[in-house]
């Protein structure tokens, strides 16, 4: 705002000085007639950004222009009468042409910040609506990113309520123990889950309780490592953002029923760079279920909205093997 008002007060004072610099001498009257005039001046400019473009420019262009012409006129019609009034007799001994070309120089300077004002009038309401479209994209994203993130909760807990399903039916000893593990893991995904950001160390406990949790579930042993190496912990990071990917490797490696399977996740961060891969072996016997990879486009979604520029998420598939590979600059 104040330097806004700085920019329109050097303005003001180099129109005053151009047409001081008209006037033959330094007569007083000369000078408070000039002075008036650049007064005159600000009023079409005013008159025009505060009344005549914001009521009529958009809602009738034709309407604009006349009102603006008559305007000018009408300040035009007051520099006369005002000359005639500060000069009086003196403006008679002028030459005709000298006056025609005094009335005209008026009539271009009202012309100039009649334009003047028109133009920073249309620059401002091309950047009212660029702010109003970033705000509606920012809501767009938000309001997107909330219900991605929503899409999330459901999915866990249908799930983990399977496990426990599985656990009491068979009367498992570990049925009570999974119950608490949820508890945990749901106070999470509720409570911390529910802002923007949380420290890389809430990811990995979270985490580890997933894979314990389904390894309940799991019977005999199975081959599946969790290995992590961060040397900032308190890192804000966006939530599950990893989880999506830990699913799919016990989902579709098929541990409960293929021995032989594997499930290998790592998880760096040095300096702000976060590298997260999981590998899991692909149980060739059973067909994809339907809606596979929607974990991976939700992630790919949130990513693109978080992380805009600034990830590289690599899928590929080889000898028997899933891969995903997530980069991230958090630097």
């Amino acid at each position: 705002m104040k330097r806004k008002l700085l920019l329109q007060s050097g303005f003001w004072l180099a129109v005053l000085i151009i047409n001081l610099a008209f006037i033959a001498g330094d007569e007083p009257r000369s000078i408070f007639f000039e002075t008036l005039c650049v007064g005159l001046y600000a009023v079409v400019f005013y008159a025009n950004i505060h009344i005549l473009f914001p009521s009529k420019y958009e809602k009738d262009k034709i309407r604009y222009w006349i009102y603006g012409i008559i305007m000018m006129g009408i300040i035009l019609a007051l520099i006369e009468i005002l000359s005639s009034a500060v000069f009086g007799s003196h403006r008679h001994h002028r030459r005709e042409w000298l006056e025609m070309l005094m009335t005209f120089r008026h009539a271009l300077w009202l012309f100039l910040m009649f334009m003047t004002g028109t133009v920073y009038s249309i620059q401002e309401m091309l950047n009212k609506n660029l702010l109003k479209q970033d705000k509606i994209m920012e809501e767009k994203l938000k309001t997107e990113l909330q219900l991605l993130k929503a899409q999330i909760n459901p999915h866990f807990l249908f799930n983990a309520l399977n496990n426990i399903y599985s656990l009491t039916y068979m009367k498992s000893e570990k049925a009570p123990e999974s119950v608490l593990k949820l508890s945990e893991m749901l106070r999470y995904v509720l409570d911390d889950c529910s802002n923007d950001s949380v420290p890389l160390s809430g990811e990995i406990t979270y985490i580890s309780n997933f894979i314990e949790f389904y390894k309940m579930k799991i019977p005999g042993e199975r081959n599946i490592k969790f290995e992590y190496s961060v040397n900032s912990m308190g890192k804000s990071i966006a939530p599950m953002i990893f989880i999506p990917f830990v699913e799919n490797c016990f989902k579709y490696s098929r541990l409960e029923e293929d021995k032989s399977g594997f499930i290998s996740i790592s998880l760096t961060e040095s300096s702000g760079n976060i590298s997260f891969v999981a590998v899991n072996s692909i149980f060739k016997g059973r067909a994809i279920t339907d809606g596979s990879g929607k974990g991976i486009s939700n992630v790919r979604q949130r990513l693109d909205i978080i992380y805009h520029g600034k990830y590289e998420l690599n899928t590929f598939e080889e000898d028997n093997e899933f891969t995903v590979k997530l980069n991230l600059d958090l630097s």
